[in-house]
């Protein structure tokens, strides 16, 4: 996950050191990698003293200041109130409610778990795709499958009839195994994606996501083939070997009720003191 540029300044922010833990409780023995999201911590959560950490700690997503600049590696990191060392400075370019933030629909996180979908049927000739999916939530996305009969396909999808089928564009090449790998592309216009375990890219998931953004544009890039925008009249239906996705968006602050935590980006809101 990286900063491509600025609504409002045109460039990307330039990286800045801050003091990073990247757990709460301990002096860090976990690998943190570049491009995950950094958050601040809650004034009520200050056992250990304040300071910036990952993204992915609770609660996930709220008070993020930054996208890490370098790897934390898992020794030489300690807390504030360490009997014997200061803490360790880490690069982050600040994340502000205007930057533009790409992120990849990889097919493993950095630490290399999976973070693609499975558990889909269909029937070759048909463009119906069954899956658990919401209702309406992925109108305008799109479905890649990395392999079984299907291999390199890309369809753009049509509906989501039902929330148990999504609804294609043009009809699959072969039958859909349950065990068969894809991805889920969400729509350009997204509100919501699913962070991976690592917090540095997008996780495929035609299920319920919970991690507010507001999404400007979709990409797709393979060997042979340039960056550049998904287009339904000119991608949907073709087999892309070796395709990879992308994701710009935002991630402002947003209500409880939009799906977010009450205090997602701190140049917005501040830091929540309530939790």
């Amino acid at each position: 996950m990286f900063i491509v540029r600025d609504l409002c300044g045109g460039s990307a922010p330039v990286p800045i050191e801050v003091y990073y833990n990247g757990d709460v409780a301990g002096d860090s023995t976990t690998k943190r990698y570049k491009g995950s999201l950094v958050k601040i911590m809650d004034y009520s959560d200050a056992d250990h003293g304040l300071f910036y950490t990952f993204g992915g700690l609770a609660t996930a997503m709220e008070n993020l200041a930054g996208i890490l600049a370098e790897d934390q590696g898992t020794s030489g990191n300690y807390l504030p109130d360490d009997a014997s060392y200061g803490m360790a400075l880490k690069k982050m370019y600040p994340l502000l409610p205007s930057s533009i933030v790409r992120a990849e629909y990889g097919r493993t996180d950095a630490a290399g778990t999976a973070t693609y979908d499975t558990s889909a049927t269909g029937t070759a000739a048909s463009k119906t795709l069954t899956v658990t999916c919401v209702n309406d939530r992925n109108i305008g996305g799109w479905v890649y499958f990395i392999n079984g009969a299907n291999a390199g396909y890309l369809h753009y999808i049509e509906d989501t009839s039902t929330t148990a089928s999504l609804s294609l564009a043009t009809a699959l090449n072969g039958a859909v195994e349950a065990t068969d790998d894809w991805l889920l592309i969400e729509p350009a216009a997204c509100r919501m994606v699913d962070i991976d375990a690592t917090y540095t890219g997008i996780k495929s998931e035609a299920g319920a996501v919970s991690d507010a953004v507001v999404g400007i544009m979709h990409y797709v890039t393979a060997p042979g083939i340039e960056f550049q925008k998904l287009d339904r009249d000119k991608h949907d239906g073709l087999k892309i070997d070796g395709a990879r996705f992308y994701h710009d968006f935002i991630i402002p602050s947003a209500p409880t009720a939009a799906g977010g935590v009450g205090c997602t980006n701190v140049w917005t809101c501040g830091i929540n003191i309530t939790t």
